[in-house]
């Protein structure tokens, strides 16, 4: 099965009863996957490489984190300390039908890219947050950009895929005409160093809400923007070749991990390839098991991966993504978001913890090396 096949199998699922409200709350939120454009139009690309000349004036290296982030990403002065070197600020609006989105801080490492933003529509308008379910996108997604202003998505990735969604912030504020948001977007395959990305494209779109369980659009709009992205950023990988597991009869085995002070990718790989010779059904269940191998089960609440310091301080841990690689498709990327954003200085010499299959393998730290 191609890599390509596994996530339109993966959009098919459905939800068990467990995860039916909360596959709805995420429906526009935080579970949208995105594949890359193949063809773009040319005045489409000469108004982005216009829209990249203005931005680049309107961006800077930040001297302070908004609380917001910092809240965000567990609080704390060690958290903006930890921050800043990923972060620029920006000034960025967009304004249609009398609302306006405005960005003001964008967030990195390779595998995921956080911006905060603020929702303004007119004076006398309630936003109810409780009711808020996200944007849509418009029908050329989400666009990577060279310095050009040339889409790249194409150049991360045979199988490139990606999930992305707007969140809400606490503001104090639930019951007025504004909303603070983060779009958080986490890419499992990443984004390579020596790759010309400058700036993200995101056209947000008709803000939905769920009223009974159904899909409403109480503001209708397009409110694109092109964010420049930080040059530089915090990340450090260990490269393995160990046995962590048995799944569906094949040896898994931990190829790499990444990490920065937000975000841990795992990268396992298969000794066994799933096989043809399989009924479709049974495939897609191996195929299943094995996307789901580091996320935590709902039916015993079993934490797959855990993340320990060398002072022995367990970091929470949120499943983001996954995806198979492009090249080898035995391999397979895990995406996890630190919830409390932690030097990896005090992670190198710690343990990290994989349960695959039902077995536990405890995984030293002890040779973190600068991300290349």
């Amino acid at each position: 099965m191609e890599p390509r096949d596994l996530n339109r199998m993966f959009d098919a699922l459905a939800p068990t009863p467990e995860q039916e409200q909360a596959g709805l709350d995420r429906l526009l939120r935080t579970e949208r996957k995105v594949r890359p454009m193949k063809k773009l139009k040319k005045l489409t690309v000469i108004g982005i490489a216009a829209a990249l000349m203005v931005i680049s004036c309107a961006a800077a290296v930040v001297t302070g984190l908004d609380q917001r982030l910092i809240d965000y990403f567990g609080g704390g002065k060690q958290v903006e300390e930890l921050l800043l070197p990923g972060a620029m600020s920006v000034d960025i609006t967009a304004e249609d039908n009398g609302a306006t989105l405005h960005a003001t801080q964008v967030l990195r490492d390779r595998y995921s890219i956080a911006v905060l933003a603020d929702f303004t529509v007119p004076e006398g308008t309630v936003l109810d947050v409780e009711r808020f379910a996200g944007f849509s996108l418009d029908d050329e997604g989400i666009l990577f950009l060279n310095s050009d202003g040339v889409p790249v998505n194409d150049n991360i990735a045979d199988s490139y895929v990606f999930t992305c969604g707007w969140r809400l912030l606490e503001d104090g504020k639930p019951e007025d005409n504004h909303l603070s948001m983060l779009f958080y977007l986490t890419i499992p395959e990443g984004l390579r160093e020596n790759l010309d990305v400058t700036a993200l494209r995101v056209s947000t779109m008709n803000m939905a809400f769920i009223n009974n369980g159904k899909v409403e659009w109480p503001y209708t709009g397009n409110w694109p923007m092109v964010v420049p992205l930080p040059q530089s950023y915090q990340g450090y990988t260990q490269q393995f070749d160990q046995r962590v597991g048995e799944l569906d009869g094949s040896a898994i085995r931990l190829k790499e991990v990444y990490l920065s002070p937000i975000t841990l990718k795992v990268t396992l790989e298969r000794e066994e390839e799933i096989h043809a010779s399989l009924s479709p059904e049974e495939r897609e269940q191996q195929w299943t098991r094995w996307a789901f191998a580091l996320r935590e089960e709902q039916s015993d609440g079993v934490s797959r991966a855990v993340l320990t310091t060398r002072d022995g301080c367990e970091i929470p841990l949120e499943f983001r993504d996954g995806s198979a690689d492009g090249v080898n498709t035995n391999q397979y990327n895990y995406v996890l978001r630190l919830t409390q954003a932690t030097d990896v200085e005090e992670l190198q010499g710690g343990i990290l913890t994989l349960r695959v299959g039902g077995g536990s393998v405890d995984i030293p730290l002890d040779n973190l090396v600068p991300a290349e």
